[in-house]
Order: structure tokens, then sequence, then C-alpha cells
């Protein structure tokens, strides 16, 4: 009989030598300013980035935590310091159709300026004017256009058509006082716009929007004045709604921005805030708005630079979604009226010129997100062709080690904590093996290694040590499952007390310890299951009462199918036999999903049908193909340490231990007590193959059996069965 034999605790756990990593302390490491792994997530970046044709902006993907906003932020503003300062934008008055402003481009610094100038030209135009109106040339020539007026009236009074003369000279009256105005007014201001055409004689578009000023202030020069004839006092009309078309709304400004590109990151991807916000003001019950109360989108301020955004919520955000895929085909930011309002949206009354848009955008999220988009939305591949795939798990190399190394150094750095030594550092190190699950592998999860940096920095203070040890980062992992793991508490505790059964002394027929995992939020754990299998005469039939009931997903239900597969592959190849068999999973009261309790299924199954028990001392975990052969599981740890845990709240008798797949074994990184068991001979972990390895363990380790024997042993209680059946 083939001997299996469990596996040696050096295996169990791999254990970074502290005296390997060449340092005592991470304050003799030199602080990291690169990356640890992601060679593909650095190419498709670079690739990205330096791509000019339309639609090559980027979707970088994986877990949050990973990395990926850091990583690419990090490359940004490196490559930002390359590119100019893009142009300043803004909004002026269109003083030939107002409801579509003039988008007007100007150098980084322009826009304030020419905004300020813009001010001072109103300010000044209120002293300029009164001086017009209060001056004694116009007054005198005032007091002759009324004389004149009075003189020719007084000489028509005696003739027959008087009222129409009257008339005849009322009007000549206004247009010599309006000729009045407009000359003296035109006196005063062509100087002061002169100024500000030699200022900004270089750029056209302002120029012509000088000119347009120049001639709305000469034409309308009456609405910015009041004359009180009972006191003969003339005032300007500061306030008047008149000079807002003088004005000039700086979207976007450079001015304070010496060299590079803007990093915009929109937190918020609404409509509004992404491509633009217009507010309204309120006068006598009438909302209005302006070319003033034009509001820039992150669009606007990433212009000429970079725009990074979370994908999942601007999936959410379904005008937003559109407004920008509309923006990256276009090249161009439109504001468009939008013709519904809502509680963030109102419909928008100016039709603003559009701005050209030069950005490339880059989405963060999952996978999930990436796959969903790429699979209903066609306009997503053609708008963002480069997949920045950022891996979750890196080699474990000598390099990357001494990288890894200087990582923690560089967190305690920045974060001013204390420093670690060399111990407190190789345990970090396996513990990301340990995250991994793969012990030739570290996570690329910075997130959970930074945590984790400060958490034992948190217990080096509390024991008053001037560098951080072991002891305070086994403290801080111990803290962190403590803080996560009440249910896990109340259900081993159940299991103790037998409210959940689960044996793990004595042996039972049709009966199997199956090992899987339950996830809560960010914490996972091993669950013990107990599983049954009944069997007898019948038509072939294999039952699994999950899958009757709707309790299991497609991956255990195919595991079912596999099964019956595997037994007629094995027993029925000769002979149709006829059976009916059930395999249940006791106790459970959520949906079951998952194959790896299969090679469990069918050694409770097999049990039953060779009338030979189970040893309850064994739990097992691992997938079957249809041949027999044991495929690999995942979480293969906490499945472990979840029965070593039962047998050790209930006192490990020296025979206890777990069955798994051959291949998990580079998987493991169990906590030390496990090892430590298994070093006293007190737990066991045997690696298998193939059914024949499990069967072997679970049965007829103790007997003078073959695995040949026991098949043939079925194989009569099944051919039985069939001649019963004939």
């Amino acid at each position: 009989m083939k001997k299996i034999n469990f596996l040696n605790h050096k295996f169990m756990r791999r254990k970074l030598d502290a005296n390997k990593l060449n340092f005592k302390m991470t304050t003799e490491l030199k602080l990291l300013n690169e990356f640890i792994g992601q060679e593909r997530a650095l190419q498709a970046i670079s690739f990205g980035l330096e791509t000019k044709n339309q639609g090559f902006n980027l979707y970088a993907m994986g877990p949050p935590g990973i990395g990926k906003r850091s990583l690419i932020k990090i490359i940004l503003k490196e490559k930002s310091k390359k590119k100019n300062v893009p142009f300043d934008w803004c909004y002026i008055h269109n003083f030939e159709d107002p409801e579509k402003p003039i988008a007007l481009q100007l150098p980084p610094g322009l826009g304030v300026l020419l905004k300020e100038d813009m001010q001072i030209l109103i300010n000044n135009l209120s002293t300029s004017i009164l001086s017009v109106f209060e001056s004694d040339e116009y007054r005198n020539r005032l007091k002759n256009i009324l004389e004149d007026f009075n003189n020719r009236k007084n000489e028509v009074k005696d003739n027959t058509h008087t009222d129409f003369k009257i008339i005849q000279l009322y009007k000549k009256r206004h247009i010599n006082e309006k000729k009045l105005q407009l000359r003296m007014t035109a006196n005063v201001v062509k100087p002061i716009i002169k100024k500000l055409k030699d200022k900004y004689e270089k750029y056209k578009q302002v120029i012509k929007f000088l000119r347009a000023i120049e001639r709305d202030i000469i034409i309308n020069v009456g609405d910015f004045i009041k004359y009180d004839e009972s006191t003969n006092i003339i005032s300007f009309l500061i306030e008047n709604t008149h000079l807002i078309k003088y004005q000039v709304n700086v979207l976007v400004d450079h001015s304070k921005k010496k060299q590079g590109a803007p990093i915009i990151i929109e937190e918020n991807p609404s409509y509004s805030n992404l491509v633009c916000r217009v507010e309204y003001s309120s006068q006598l019950g009438t909302t209005s708005t302006n070319f003033t109360l034009i509001k820039p989108g992150s669009l606007h301020l990433a212009n000429g630079g970079y725009l990074i955004i979370e994908a999942r919520k601007l999936k959410k955000e379904k005008i937003a979604w559109e407004a920008l895929k509309r923006a990256l085909y276009t090249k161009k930011i439109t504001i468009e009226p939008i013709e519904h309002t809502s509680d963030t949206f109102n419909p928008i009354s100016v039709n603003p010129m559009p701005i050209p848009l030069n950005v490339k955008v880059v989405l963060l999220g999952t996978r999930r997100t990436y796959y969903s988009l790429s699979e209903h939305d066609p306009d997503f591949n053609e708008l963002f062709k480069v997949t920045v795939d950022f891996d979750e798990h890196i080699t474990r190399s000598k390099k990357n080690i001494n990288l890894y190394a200087r990582l923690i150094g560089t967190i305690a750095h920045k974060e001013n904590l204390k420093p670690l030594n060399a111990e407190a550092v190789a345990e970090i190190i396996d513990y990301s093996s340990r995250l991994a699950h793969d012990n030739q592998k570290l996570s690329a999860h910075i997130r959970s290694i930074y945590d984790l940096v400060i958490e034992s920095n948190y217990f080096a203070n509390k024991a008053t040590r001037k560098i951080i040890q072991v002891k305070d980062v086994k403290g801080a992992i111990k803290a962190q499952t403590y803080r996560l793991d009440r249910v896990r508490e109340l259900y081993y505790e159940e299991i103790e007390r037998h409210f959940v059964h689960i044996n793990t002394h004595g042996k039972t027929i049709g009966q199997i310890n199956c090992l899987s995992v339950l996830k809560i939020g960010r914490f996972s754990f091993g669950n013990p299951l107990r599983v049954t299998a009944t069997a007898r005469l019948g038509k072939t039939k294999m039952v699994d009462i999950q899958r009757e009931i709707d309790m299991a997903g497609p991956i255990h239900s195919k595991a079912g199918l596999t099964i019956i597969n595997f037994l007629g592959n094995r027993y029925g190849k000769n002979n149709l036999f006829s059976l009916h068999a059930s395999i249940s999973f006791e106790q459970v009261y959520g949906a079951v999903e998952g194959d790896s309790a299969s090679v469990g299924e069918v050694c409770a199954l097999l049990s039953v049908l060779a009338e030979m028990p189970i040893n309850q001392c064994l739990a097992v975990t691992g997938s079957l193909d249809q041949y027999g052969n044991v495929q690999t599981v995942g979480a293969v740890n906490e499945k472990i340490e979840g029965f070593f845990d039962i047998c050790l709240l209930r006192g490990l008798n020296g025979k206890q231990g777990v069955i798994i797949p051959a291949i998990n074994i580079n998987n493991l990184m169990l906590k030390e007590e496990v090892v430590k068991a298994a070093k006293a001979n007190q737990f066991f972990i045997y690696p298998i193959k193939t059914i024949d390895d499990a069967i072997q363990l679970l049965m007829i380790n103790d007997q003078n059996n073959k695995i040949k024997d026991f098949n043939e042993k079925i194989e009569k209680k099944l051919l039985s069965f069939s001649k019963k059946c004939s």
C-alpha cells in the first residue's frame, strides 16, 4: 500500500531570514523612489501618455489599495514638468449674439490681467462720464441747444401748423443732444480704450472686444447716467446691469503656474463638476443668467494636461459620462442646454462658444468595471484604448525583497514613524506573502502594508520602544484580526458547544469534514462543514440537496456533474449501475458555491458504498476532475487554520490534520501556531494528487486493504444494485 507522507513543517510557512537583509535598521536604507514590479503597467502608462492620437486615453485597473492612483500621479507629475503651461480661457460678452458668449484664449496669466483691466475701465467710466456731463463745455453746448430750441419754438407759435413744427423741433433737439453726448463721450472714452488696445495689440480677439465695448459705451452712454431735475444732479449708475457686458469671466487661470501642465483629480464627476456649472441670479421672481455666471468644470481645468477620474463614480453619472465621451470625440468642451431639470441640473439659457479640448484622461477602476464598460459601451473601447493592468502580486525575489524593505522604510520616514529593525521588516515581508496567498509572491496591495507599519508603530509607542520590533508587528496583525473576528469567534463557539455538528474524533460512515471559507467584509476565515452522503438502490441519479433547493451556485453545480461523470468513468464503464445517491452540506443556511469540496463529497459517497468509515480526525479540501485528479483550491491557509482552531479548542490528540491538494503547497503561509503544532507532531497536513490518496488517508490507512480492493468492493455493490433492478 502506498504511503502518503505528511508535509514537513518547514514547508508550511516561508520565513525570511532577517540576517540576509544586510541592514539592522530601516534608517540605513535609501528611500524608495521607484516602483516594485508593475512592469506591464508602467509600459502601458508610458505608451498611453506619449501617444497623441485620438482615443488613446487610459484605464488603470486593479483592486483598490494597490497603488494605482499614487503611481499614476507620480508619473504624471514627471511628465507634466516637460509640458508648457496651457492657455488661459475666458468668456466675454458677444455683442452680436448675447446668448452665445465668446471663448477667449490668452497666454497664461493674461486672463486675470485683462479681467483686472476691464474692472478698472468700468470703475473709471463713472469718473470719466460724469466729468463729461458736469463739464462747463457740455453745459454750455447743451444750453445753446436749448436756447436754439426755445427761439425756434417761439418763432412758430403763430403758425397754423404749430403743433407739427414743435414736434419736429423736439425731435431735432433730442438728436442734437444725443450727438453732443456721443461726441463728448467719445472724446473721453476713446483715449482710455486706446491705452488698452495698445496694451493688447497682439491679441486680435481682445482688440475686437475692446472696439465693441468702445462703440457700446458711446452709443448707450445715456443708460449709465441719471439726471435728477429737482436737484440738477447727475449721477453714474455703477450698478447698471449694462456694465456686465464689459466684464471678463476668467474660466481657467494659470497665472500662478510657472511650469508644467495641470493634473486634475475629479472626485465627484457629476455633469456640473466635470463639464461646467452655470449659476443663476434671481430678481423680482425672475431667474436669469449670463456669461459671468459660467463656472469651469474639471475638463476646463485639466485642458492641456491630465484628468484622473474614478470609473465607478463616473459610470453612475450617465449625463456626465455621455458628455465626457462627446468631448473626447469632438475634442471640444461644449456647454449644451439640458432639456430637463433635476436636483443637480438647471436649464442653461446661454450657449457659449465651445472650447478646444486637449486632455489625456485616466480612469481608475476595478477589472469588473472595465469588463462591464467594455462589453456594454462600444464608445469606451474607442476612447480608452490603453489598458493599464496592475499586477496584484509580484515575485518574491531577492531584488523585490530589498525594494520591499526600502518601501517599508520609506513609509516609516514619510509618516514620521519610529524606524524598524530587520526582524520587523522580515515579519512584514512574510505577512505580504500571506496576503498574496503564495509563498513565492509578495502582495502589491501597498495600502495594507502602509496600514500595518502605522499600526506597528502604535504598539511600539505603547511599549515605549524606540524602534519597531517583531513583537510590535505581530501585535498589530493580531489586533487587526481581533477587530474583525467577532463572527468567527461566535461560529467556532457554536461548533465547540456542538450546536454546529463537526466531529474531530472517531470514525463515521458517509460523513466527512470539508473546508470552506466565509468572507465578511475584509475578513476571511476557515469554515469547517459537515458533508454527508447516502446511497440506495434506485434509478441512476445523484441528488445534490443544495442544488435541488436552489442554494447552489453554478460552479458548485458543475462540481456535482463532475462527480457523476467520475463515478461513471471509474465504476460504470462496463455496466449500467442503478444508484440513487444524495449529498448534503449539513447546517448550511446560505448559498453554497465553489468546487473545493468535491473530493470530500466523493469520499463521503464512496464511504457509504464501501461501508467503510471515514476518519473524523481529518478534514479535506480539493477540487476533483472527471479522472480523479485533485486540483488546486483557493484560501487554503484560512481553511487549514479553521479546522486547526476547532481541534485546538477541543484538544489536539496527535492524529488530527488536513488533506490538501499537493499543488497548494506553494500557497502555504500558515500562522505560527499551526506550524508549531505540526513540528510537535500534534497536527498534520497531507498533500494529495489523486482521489485514491484521499481514500487511503481517510478510510484504509490503518487497514491491510488496498485501493484496488476498495474499488472492487464498490463495483460489486453497484453491480448488485444493477442486477436487482434488471
